[in-house]
Formats: structure tokens, sequence, C-alpha cells
């Protein structure tokens, strides 16, 4: 299961937004500072659609993940499962 770390600032909270109205993608209460984002398909993430500017963006990985990133352009994130098999 892909999960991101998001670290629990204002900054952030576009991304957070965005992951609860996106449907099959689940999003923690705050534990420890951080917010957990997690999918059972590829997490995808729209960075237009969070309202990012582009160094926000490449910082939203801050707070670590579990999964492989198969894509981070400059609009599209997508962290699938790493799990063999």
């Amino acid at each position: 299961m892909p999960k991101l770390y998001v670290i629990d600032v204002p900054e952030f909270s576009g991304l957070v937004c965005y992951a609860r109205s996106q449907e099959g993608v689940s999003v923690s209460d705050c534990r420890k500072g951080y917010i957990t984002i997690s999918s059972e398909l590829d997490l995808l993430l729209d960075r237009r659609a969070c309202g990012f500017k582009p160094a926000v963006w490449y910082t939203c990985l801050s707070g670590g993940i579990e999964g492989r990133i198969a894509e981070y352009g400059r609009d599209t994130l997508r962290i699938e499962n790493d799990e063999v098999g």
C-alpha cells in the first residue's frame, strides 16, 4: 500500500484536502506531527489540483513515503506499491 507522510503545516493543507476528495484514498488524523495519505492502488496526486506552486510541490515528499516513486514531474506524483508478488 503506497503511503505519503505529510508534515502537518499549513503549506501542505491543499495536498491533504485534495487527497480527502479522491475516491479510494485514505487520510489519517494528525499523529506526531504527520498526516498519512494512503491508497490500495497507486497514489496519484496533481500539483495544480492541490493549489501548489512548484517550490511547495517539490517539497511535499519531505515527510517520507512507503512505496516506489513511479512518476514525479512538474504536475503529477505517482507512488506505487513496492511489494513484490
